[in-house]
């Protein structure tokens, strides 16, 4: 297997570009590339008292045609790292793919490295099992393995930066990662169109529906929110900007990430 580096600075995607390339991606330009793609969607990221929330609508469209009302725009690359897509569904999805393979490659280069945790002690009380696989609230614990963390979100937000950078001309979409690092604590990076890093320290909205409610979040949002307010914002959040945006719709998905446990919502307008 191609080595990487894991320097987050250091731009050696030698992994990166031999999968892409087995994708068939090429940075030489996107001959025939239509230009009429929206980032019809919302996506919201948001930091909270115990980590991160990541909340998504979940309507896919192909021009004015409704093709998906349920779709998820929230996809897992490690048990503790989330990616929100929006734009062209068929080039978001292809990046989250690559993204998880060197989430992946990362994680077992780590264990060879040995890259440990001290003192692991999860507090049981923080975590709840539910078996119900349908329940609109289904949360679940996660831990690293014994002797090795996995790799820093921002080494896995930095490879998502270099590949949708280098292939512009042809991926026609934008991302937000999020969730918590053991030694990081919980971040969140926005990568729009065309590739550029930023980190958020606060919330972020993007997609065709944020520019109707990024003003109602900047109003309403307050540092260190409980996992129940923040949802309501957002629930309201969405709701605003699935009323105000057709390329936005159907219901919203959440995702909130704390230190020792993953909670999935579900909810309905």
């Amino acid at each position: 297997m191609t080595g990487i580096l894991l320097d987050p600075s250091h731009r050696d995607s030698s992994l990166c570009e031999t999968f892409t390339q087995d994708c068939g991606l090429s940075s030489s330009g996107a001959e025939g590339r239509a230009h009429d793609i929206s980032m019809g969607t919302t996506i919201i990221a948001m930091h909270y008292r115990d980590g991160v929330i990541l909340a998504a609508d979940s309507r896919t469209s192909s021009g004015p045609i409704v093709v998906n009302r349920v779709a998820r725009k929230i996809t897992r690359l490690l048990p503790n790292v989330f990616m929100l897509r929006s734009g062209s569904a068929a080039d978001s999805q292809m990046l989250s793919l690559i993204v998880r393979y060197h989430a992946q490659a990362l994680r077992l280069q780590l264990r060879k490295a040995g890259r440990k945790v001290e003192d692991f002690e999860p507090n049981g009380a923080e975590i709840m099992q539910i078996d119900c696989e349908m329940s609109t609230e289904n949360e679940y614990s996660y831990q690293y393995d014994d002797t090795v963390v996995g790799p820093p979100i921002k080494a896995l937000a930095t490879a998502t930066h270099n590949i949708v950078h280098d292939y512009r001309e042809q991926l026609y979409c934008g991302v937000i990662l999020g969730g918590y690092d053991m030694e990081a604590g919980p971040e969140i990076y926005n990568i729009p169109l065309g590739g550029t890093l930023v980190p958020v320290k606060d919330f972020v909205a993007s997609g065709s529906g944020s520019g109707y409610i990024t003003a109602f979040l900047q109003d309403n949002y307050e540092p260190n929110m409980s996992r129940e307010k923040s949802l309501e914002l957002l629930k309201r959040a969405i709701k605003y900007a699935i009323d105000s945006d057709n390329s936005s719709g159907g219901l919203m998905r959440a995702v909130a990430v704390s230190k020792f446990s993953v909670s999935e919502f579900c909810f309905t307008f």
